[in-house]
């Protein structure tokens, strides 16, 4: 059977360039067509078939005879909307090219997705004498490409759904992928990029170490850590086809360790208040024996000087007795002394020390008043036992508290000032509670009474277990300056002391 693409001359002359047709037989041409791969077909300007290749034939199912003069609308599904229909008649009745994808169906039935390429074949007058199109079957790399756009979907509905907040860097650790815990967090922060915040990339092997970094965020301090994993190589760009080479890619979760870090400072400042507790009634049980002790002693010495006034060979049974009493009970007051070695001596910055009693202490005076502190130098150390040391600075704001909570009209005002001196370090309290409960004319009792005193004995048996001393004024503008004075540990000695202010 002849082919009317190649019975018509004017027909086969538009198609093929003059030079090429004149040196090259027409019927290499229909070969060429018919044994080509992709499936065309031609039509007359009312769409009825007038030629199709094998590769057409193959993709719909029909047979030749049974394609040829029937209208193309043989393969049309009532899956494509009449629209798509109407663009492309508008479009090729102009004799304007037209692509697009049409949904087909086969001779049994089943449907696939064609790409569809339709070009007008004009007479030599002008006129439009042809139709030719080229259709090609895309349905499976549609349906992977679907597959594609669905796990990518899936991926960004995971991530936005994930807490943690998750970037994605490129090469040069550029974000080219985020989710919506991490924008959310970035809107948080006024807008600002949270990983260049963090130090990202300039500290990014202190980060990936486990470094932590605290941003303070809608007012209240958030402590971010992050997590780095670099992710398989993916080559999307044409000119790595064939290198299979691709420039890396970054994942970094951000760990937000907050409530951790809060739980954990929360847990010290328990253990630390613990261990004041105890190093407190320690002090206080060895005061009140001490003091037990001091009055036993009397009686004692007075019973030790009567029987050393009695004369030779004259006993008295009484005195010895009461007195041999006396040393026995002075002896079981003495072995139920307890030990203020709680704790190996040892080396501990002065500013943390101060930092862990504002910590301690703030959160009860906050709605009495304020306390401030600061250390000269920042880098101040002391030695020792450092909850002895923290014991007596906490006894003297135990004071300072029972007082202020006694004169609620007065707001408290508490400054702690650590410094080096002579040798020395010094912790200068200064209050604004006048100091009359424990003025020189008081009542020697009142020295006794739970925060009228007691507390700069206890002080004093726990600094004087330092070697050191204590010194109480009453200032000129009212108020109290407690002094604590410790020997400088000899390895400051040996070095300059620089001052600077750490708060």
């Amino acid at each position: 059977m002849r082919i009317p693409l190649f019975d018509d001359a004017s027909l086969m002359e538009q198609t093929v360039p003059a030079a090429v047709s004149a040196t090259l037989h027409p019927g290499l041409f229909y070969t060429a067509v018919e044994q080509s791969s992709v499936a065309i077909s031609i039509t007359d300007p009312r769409a009825r078939i007038v030629y199709t290749n094998l590769a057409f034939r193959q993709l719909t199912g029909y047979g030749e005879s049974e394609l040829t003069g029937v209208n193309h609308n043989i393969l049309a599904s009532r899956q494509t909307p009449k629209k798509h229909y109407q663009e492309m008649w508008s479009a090729i009745t102009q004799g304007l090219p037209w692509v697009g994808q049409l949904i087909n169906q086969r001779k049994n039935g089943s449907l696939y997705l064609a790409e569809v390429s339709i070009s007008a074949v004009f007479s030599a007058d002008g006129r439009i004498e042809h139709f030719l199109g080229m259709h090609k079957d895309i349905s499976d790399s549609y349906a992977l490409m679907q597959r594609l756009r669905n796990q990518m979907s899936l991926i960004a509905a995971v991530l936005n759904n994930v807490p943690a907040p998750v970037v994605v860097l490129d090469e040069h650790d550029h974000i080219v992928m985020d989710n919506l815990a991490y924008k959310t967090l970035c809107a948080d922060y006024g807008g600002r990029e949270l990983l260049a915040e963090l130090g990202y990339p300039a500290n990014k092997a202190r980060l990936a170490s486990g470094a932590r970094v605290t941003l303070q965020i809608g007012g209240a301090a958030r402590v971010f850590g992050l997590s780095i994993w670099p992710l398989a190589e993916v080559n999307e760009e044409v000119s790595r086809y064939f290198s299979d080479v691709a420039p890396p890619r970054t994942l970094v979760t951000l760990i937000d360790d907050s409530e951790q870090q809060r739980q954990r400072a929360q847990q010290r400042l328990e253990q630390l208040k613990q261990k004041l507790v105890s190093g407190k009634l320690l002090a206080a049980i060895r005061e009140s024996l001490d003091a037990a002790m001091v009055q036993l002693s009397g009686p004692l010495n007075m019973l030790a000087a009567a029987r050393r006034l009695s004369p030779e060979g004259l006993t008295h049974p009484g005195l010895d007795a009461a007195w041999q009493e006396g040393q026995q009970a002075l002896a079981r007051l003495q072995a139920c002394r307890p030990s203020l070695e709680q704790e190996e001596s040892d080396f501990w910055s002065v500013g943390e020390l101060l930092q862990d009693l504002a910590d301690l202490y703030r959160p009860r005076i906050r709605s009495l008043g304020e306390l401030q502190w600061r250390c000269e130098p920042q880098l101040l150390l002391g030695f020792g036992q450092r909850h002895q040391i923290l014991a007596s600075l906490s006894l003297w704001l135990d004071r300072c508290l029972i007082l202020a909570n006694e004169r609620p009209a007065t707001p408290l005002f508490i400054t702690l000032h650590a410094y080096a001196q002579d040798n020395a370090i010094f912790f200068a309290l200064r209050d604004n509670l006048s100091l009359q409960p424990v003025h020189h004319a008081a009542p020697a009792q009142t020295f006794t009474q739970p925060g009228h005193g007691m507390e700069l004995r206890l002080i004093q048996t726990l600094i004087g277990n330092h070697q050191g001393m204590i010194d109480l004024h009453i200032q000129a503008e009212g108020g109290t300056l407690l002094t604590l004075r410790l020997p400088l540990p000899a390895m400051q000695l040996r070095r300059p002391v620089t001052t600077g202010e750490s708060k």
